[in-house]
Protein backbone atom coordinates (compact mmCIF):
# COMPACT_ATOMS: atom_id res chain seq x y z
CA UNK A 1 0.00 0.00 0.00
CA UNK A 2 1.60 3.66 -1.04
CA UNK A 3 1.28 6.32 1.51
CA UNK A 4 0.47 9.75 0.08
CA UNK A 5 2.96 12.03 0.73
CA UNK A 6 1.29 15.68 0.93
CA UNK A 7 4.78 17.22 1.51
CA UNK A 8 5.81 16.69 -1.62
CA UNK A 9 2.01 16.74 -3.69
CA UNK A 10 1.28 20.08 -2.60
CA UNK A 11 4.65 21.81 -2.82
CA UNK A 12 4.97 25.47 -3.78
CA UNK A 13 1.86 27.43 -4.22
CA UNK A 14 -0.30 24.56 -4.95
CA UNK A 15 -2.05 24.55 -1.54
CA UNK A 16 -2.08 28.32 -1.90
CA UNK A 17 -4.43 27.50 -4.81
CA UNK A 18 -6.54 25.14 -3.46
CA UNK A 19 -7.05 26.73 -0.77
CA UNK A 20 -8.92 30.07 -1.86
CA UNK A 21 -10.30 27.96 -4.53
CA UNK A 22 -11.92 26.20 -2.55
CA UNK A 23 -14.07 29.13 -0.95
CA UNK A 24 -14.20 31.36 -3.82
CA UNK A 25 -15.74 28.83 -6.55
CA UNK A 26 -17.80 27.62 -3.71
CA UNK A 27 -19.42 30.95 -3.16
CA UNK A 28 -18.87 31.79 -6.92
CA UNK A 29 -21.08 28.57 -7.61
CA UNK A 30 -24.27 30.70 -6.29
CA UNK A 31 -23.21 34.16 -7.37
CA UNK A 32 -25.87 35.95 -9.20
CA UNK A 33 -25.34 35.84 -13.39
CA UNK A 34 -21.95 33.81 -12.54
CA UNK A 35 -23.68 30.52 -10.97
CA UNK A 36 -26.75 30.37 -13.01
CA UNK A 37 -27.43 27.28 -15.20
CA UNK A 38 -27.11 28.83 -18.73
CA UNK A 39 -23.80 29.36 -18.11
CA UNK A 40 -21.59 26.65 -18.64
CA UNK A 41 -19.08 24.53 -15.96
CA UNK A 42 -16.24 24.66 -17.59
CA UNK A 43 -16.76 28.56 -17.97
CA UNK A 44 -17.60 29.07 -14.40
CA UNK A 45 -14.60 26.82 -13.10
CA UNK A 46 -12.24 28.65 -15.65
CA UNK A 47 -13.41 32.01 -13.89
CA UNK A 48 -13.14 31.24 -10.45
CA UNK A 49 -9.53 29.40 -11.05
CA UNK A 50 -8.21 32.30 -12.96
CA UNK A 51 -9.49 34.40 -10.11
CA UNK A 52 -7.92 32.24 -7.19
CA UNK A 53 -5.12 32.23 -9.43
CA UNK A 54 -4.60 36.22 -9.51
CA UNK A 55 -5.23 35.94 -5.39
CA UNK A 56 -2.56 33.57 -4.43
CA UNK A 57 0.16 35.97 -4.27
CA UNK A 58 -1.38 38.94 -1.86
CA UNK A 59 -3.00 36.26 -0.01
CA UNK A 60 -0.24 34.13 0.50
CA UNK A 61 0.04 35.57 4.39
CA UNK A 62 -2.78 34.49 5.32
CA UNK A 63 -2.99 31.07 4.15
CA UNK A 64 -2.27 28.56 6.08
CA UNK A 65 0.84 25.52 6.04
CA UNK A 66 -0.30 22.53 4.15
CA UNK A 67 -1.87 20.14 6.68
CA UNK A 68 0.20 17.13 7.41
CA UNK A 69 -2.03 14.11 6.29
CA UNK A 70 -5.36 13.92 4.45
CA UNK A 71 -7.57 14.13 7.32
CA UNK A 72 -6.26 17.51 8.08
CA UNK A 73 -6.84 18.64 4.72
CA UNK A 74 -10.48 17.41 4.34
CA UNK A 75 -10.88 19.25 7.49
CA UNK A 76 -9.32 22.56 6.10
CA UNK A 77 -11.20 22.52 3.15
CA UNK A 78 -14.33 21.41 4.16
CA UNK A 79 -14.68 24.75 6.52
CA UNK A 80 -13.50 26.95 3.31
CA UNK A 81 -15.83 25.17 1.17
CA UNK A 82 -18.72 25.75 4.19
CA UNK A 83 -18.23 29.43 3.69
CA UNK A 84 -18.21 29.71 0.43
CA UNK A 85 -21.33 28.34 0.14
CA UNK A 86 -22.92 30.21 3.11
CA UNK A 87 -21.61 33.43 1.37
CA UNK A 88 -23.63 32.53 -1.78
CA UNK A 89 -26.83 31.45 -0.09
CA UNK A 90 -26.65 34.77 1.53
CA UNK A 91 -26.55 36.48 -1.68
CA UNK A 92 -28.95 34.46 -3.02
CA UNK A 93 -31.38 35.45 -0.48
CA UNK A 94 -31.35 38.76 -0.85
CA UNK A 95 -31.71 37.70 -4.66
CA UNK A 96 -35.09 36.33 -3.61
CA UNK A 97 -36.50 39.71 -3.30
CA UNK A 98 -37.29 39.73 -6.72
CA UNK A 99 -38.93 36.62 -7.17
CA UNK A 100 -41.17 37.71 -4.18
CA UNK A 101 -42.01 40.87 -6.09
CA UNK A 102 -42.70 39.60 -9.25
CA UNK A 103 -45.01 36.98 -7.80
CA UNK A 104 -47.18 39.84 -5.94
CA UNK A 105 -47.19 41.85 -8.99
CA UNK A 106 -48.27 38.58 -11.36
CA UNK A 107 -50.92 37.68 -8.47
CA UNK A 108 -52.73 41.53 -8.42
CA UNK A 109 -52.25 41.31 -12.41
CA UNK A 110 -53.92 38.47 -13.02
CA UNK A 111 -51.15 37.04 -14.75
CA UNK A 112 -49.80 34.52 -12.45
CA UNK A 113 -50.65 31.63 -14.21
CA UNK A 114 -48.70 32.79 -17.26
CA UNK A 115 -45.21 31.46 -16.66
CA UNK A 116 -42.17 31.30 -18.49
CA UNK A 117 -38.61 29.88 -17.83
CA UNK A 118 -36.57 32.34 -15.81
CA UNK A 119 -33.18 32.03 -16.14
CA UNK A 120 -31.76 33.26 -12.76
CA UNK A 121 -34.00 31.00 -11.36
CA UNK A 122 -33.91 27.38 -14.21
CA UNK A 123 -37.70 27.19 -13.32
CA UNK A 124 -41.01 28.58 -14.50
CA UNK A 125 -42.00 31.58 -13.00
CA UNK A 126 -44.34 34.41 -13.49
CA UNK A 127 -43.47 36.86 -16.30
CA UNK A 128 -43.01 39.43 -13.88
CA UNK A 129 -40.87 37.63 -11.78
CA UNK A 130 -38.67 36.60 -14.51
CA UNK A 131 -38.82 40.34 -16.44
CA UNK A 132 -37.48 41.91 -12.91
CA UNK A 133 -35.00 39.27 -12.39
CA UNK A 134 -33.14 39.70 -15.02
CA UNK A 135 -33.57 43.58 -14.67
CA UNK A 136 -32.00 43.18 -11.13
CA UNK A 137 -28.76 40.61 -12.75
CA UNK A 138 -28.03 43.69 -15.52
CA UNK A 139 -28.29 46.32 -12.44
CA UNK A 140 -25.77 44.09 -10.80
CA UNK A 141 -23.39 43.88 -13.46
CA UNK A 142 -23.81 47.68 -15.04
CA UNK A 143 -23.51 49.09 -11.17
CA UNK A 144 -20.12 47.67 -10.83
CA UNK A 145 -21.63 45.46 -7.59
CA UNK A 146 -20.35 42.56 -9.01
CA UNK A 147 -16.54 43.61 -8.07
CA UNK A 148 -17.85 44.33 -4.88
CA UNK A 149 -19.29 40.50 -4.25
CA UNK A 150 -15.84 39.66 -5.78
CA UNK A 151 -14.70 42.09 -2.54
CA UNK A 152 -16.79 40.36 -0.34
CA UNK A 153 -15.31 37.01 -0.54
CA UNK A 154 -11.80 38.19 0.36
CA UNK A 155 -13.09 40.07 2.92
CA UNK A 156 -14.44 37.21 4.31
CA UNK A 157 -11.30 35.56 5.16
CA UNK A 158 -11.50 38.31 8.03
CA UNK A 159 -14.51 37.46 9.50
CA UNK A 160 -14.08 34.07 9.34
CA UNK A 161 -10.39 33.34 9.33
CA UNK A 162 -8.52 30.52 8.09
CA UNK A 163 -8.75 27.34 10.46
CA UNK A 164 -11.07 29.16 12.73
CA UNK A 165 -14.10 27.84 14.50
CA UNK A 166 -17.68 28.11 13.01
CA UNK A 167 -20.26 30.08 15.02
CA UNK A 168 -23.14 28.37 13.82
CA UNK A 169 -25.45 29.90 15.90
CA UNK A 170 -24.95 33.17 14.51
CA UNK A 171 -24.24 31.64 11.26
CA UNK A 172 -28.42 30.76 11.13
CA UNK A 173 -29.48 34.32 12.61
CA UNK A 174 -27.64 36.21 9.50
CA UNK A 175 -29.65 33.61 7.67
CA UNK A 176 -32.69 33.64 9.04
CA UNK A 177 -33.01 37.62 9.48
CA UNK A 178 -31.37 37.95 5.58
CA UNK A 179 -34.41 35.44 4.98
CA UNK A 180 -37.58 37.39 6.69
CA UNK A 181 -35.82 40.92 5.65
CA UNK A 182 -36.13 39.87 1.78
CA UNK A 183 -39.72 39.12 2.40
CA UNK A 184 -40.30 41.93 3.81
CA UNK A 185 -38.19 44.00 1.04
CA UNK A 186 -40.23 42.10 -1.53
CA UNK A 187 -43.47 43.38 0.52
CA UNK A 188 -42.58 46.63 0.84
CA UNK A 189 -41.55 46.85 -3.20
CA UNK A 190 -44.86 45.16 -4.31
CA UNK A 191 -46.79 47.87 -1.93
CA UNK A 192 -48.64 49.69 -5.10
CA UNK A 193 -50.06 46.97 -6.70
CA UNK A 194 -51.60 45.54 -3.15
CA UNK A 195 -53.00 49.21 -2.32
CA UNK A 196 -54.42 49.91 -6.06
CA UNK A 197 -55.36 45.61 -6.37
CA UNK A 198 -57.04 46.13 -3.23
CA UNK A 199 -58.98 48.98 -4.49
CA UNK A 200 -60.23 47.17 -7.81
CA UNK A 201 -61.29 44.52 -5.77
CA UNK A 202 -63.03 46.37 -3.63
CA UNK A 203 -64.75 48.47 -6.25
CA UNK A 204 -65.49 45.22 -8.37
CA UNK A 205 -67.66 43.93 -5.44
CA UNK A 206 -69.55 46.69 -4.96
CA UNK A 207 -70.16 46.69 -8.52
CA UNK A 208 -70.63 43.21 -9.05
CA UNK A 209 -73.57 43.66 -5.76
CA UNK A 210 -75.11 46.41 -8.11
CA UNK A 211 -74.97 44.52 -11.12
CA UNK A 212 -75.29 40.73 -10.78
CA UNK A 213 -76.34 40.26 -14.26
CA UNK A 214 -72.66 41.27 -15.62
CA UNK A 215 -69.68 39.28 -15.55
CA UNK A 216 -67.51 41.83 -14.23
CA UNK A 217 -64.51 39.41 -14.10
CA UNK A 218 -64.24 39.27 -17.51
CA UNK A 219 -64.57 42.74 -18.01
CA UNK A 220 -62.19 44.08 -15.40
CA UNK A 221 -59.94 41.26 -16.66
CA UNK A 222 -57.67 43.61 -19.55
CA UNK A 223 -58.39 46.42 -17.45
CA UNK A 224 -56.55 44.93 -14.48
CA UNK A 225 -53.62 43.81 -16.88
CA UNK A 226 -53.37 46.76 -18.83
CA UNK A 227 -53.65 48.78 -15.89
CA UNK A 228 -50.72 46.99 -13.61
CA UNK A 229 -48.37 46.79 -16.94
CA UNK A 230 -49.02 50.58 -16.63
CA UNK A 231 -48.06 50.89 -13.27
CA UNK A 232 -44.90 48.47 -13.27
CA UNK A 233 -43.95 50.89 -16.01
CA UNK A 234 -43.78 53.76 -13.89
CA UNK A 235 -42.55 52.55 -11.07
CA UNK A 236 -39.76 50.01 -12.20
CA UNK A 237 -36.58 52.69 -11.87
CA UNK A 238 -37.48 53.35 -8.34
CA UNK A 239 -38.59 49.53 -7.13
CA UNK A 240 -35.04 48.50 -8.66
CA UNK A 241 -32.96 51.84 -7.65
CA UNK A 242 -34.43 50.71 -3.57
CA UNK A 243 -33.65 47.03 -4.03
CA UNK A 244 -30.12 47.62 -5.17
CA UNK A 245 -29.72 49.74 -2.17
CA UNK A 246 -31.14 46.61 -0.17
CA UNK A 247 -28.51 44.73 -2.16
CA UNK A 248 -25.41 47.30 -1.17
CA UNK A 249 -26.91 47.53 2.80
CA UNK A 250 -27.41 43.63 3.37
CA UNK A 251 -23.47 42.79 2.43
CA UNK A 252 -22.56 45.97 4.05
CA UNK A 253 -24.18 44.88 7.34
CA UNK A 254 -22.31 40.97 7.19
CA UNK A 255 -19.12 42.78 7.65
CA UNK A 256 -20.22 46.10 9.75
CA UNK A 257 -20.00 44.59 13.37
CA UNK A 258 -16.56 43.56 12.60
CA UNK A 259 -15.62 47.03 11.33
CA UNK A 260 -15.18 45.40 8.28
CA UNK A 261 -15.39 47.56 4.72
CA UNK A 262 -15.03 45.34 2.04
Amino acid sequence: MTSVNLDKLLAGHVFGLLFIFARLGSAMMLFPGIGETYVAPRIRLMLAFAISFLLVAPMLPMIPAPPADVAGLVRVLGYEIFIGLYFGSIVRLVMSALETVGSIIAMQMGLSNAVILNPALATQSPLPSAFLSIVGLTLIFTSGLDHYLLRSIIATYDLFPPGGSLELGDMAQVFARTYNRSFLIGIELSSPFLVIGLLLYVAMGMMQKLMPQVQLFLVMLPVQIWGGLFLLAIITGVMMTLWLQYFDQSLAAIFSRSGINP
